[in-house]
């Protein structure tokens, strides 16, 4: 793995996705990453408002998240590029037992990945003041339009 960068910014000029933290595919995590990073990137940088510090607030949010399944999709990678019999042996048989023993373990390497949140307030909330509603179909109020 090489060094994560130290920001994803440069003055007017962002990075998003790869560009910015490409990684291993063995966790389906990089369309992802892209997606959340468009997110946060639109949370912080609002029309009007000040790029340079929008922008270092996008850096500040996503560095660390991304840096952290880089190096997680890392580790699966070498897991699974492991080729000498006893290291095979004993890799499939500990997925094998954790996965009989207690499925719930297997997808709990998932914590961290799975389970983010978008930011809950946005330029496209309204003010800034307005904590913005998510989109749920379980909500009474959707619940009454699809109807």
């Amino acid at each position: 793995m090489t060094r994560p960068l130290p920001a994803f910014h440069r003055g007017r000029t962002v990075l998003v996705g790869d560009s910015a933290h490409a990684m291993a595919p063995t966790l389906g995590q990089g369309g992802n990453q892209a997606i959340e990073d468009g997110i946060v990137l639109a949370h912080h940088v609002a029309p009007g408002g000040d790029l340079g510090a929008g922008l270092a607030g996008y850096t500040a949010d996503r560095l660390s998240r991304t840096t952290a399944i880089v190096r997680k999709a890392a580790q699966v990678t070498r897991l699974v590029r492991l080729s000498s019999a006893p290291a095979v042996a004993v890799r499939d048989f500990m997925m094998s037992t954790v996965s009989r023993l207690g499925p719930g373990l297997v997808l709990r390497t998932f914590d961290g990945i799975a389970d983010w949140r978008p930011p809950q307030h946005t330029y496209a909330a309204g003010t800034k003041d307005a904590p913005a509603r998510p989109r749920s179909a379980s909500t009474e109020e959707d619940r009454d339009v699809r109807r």
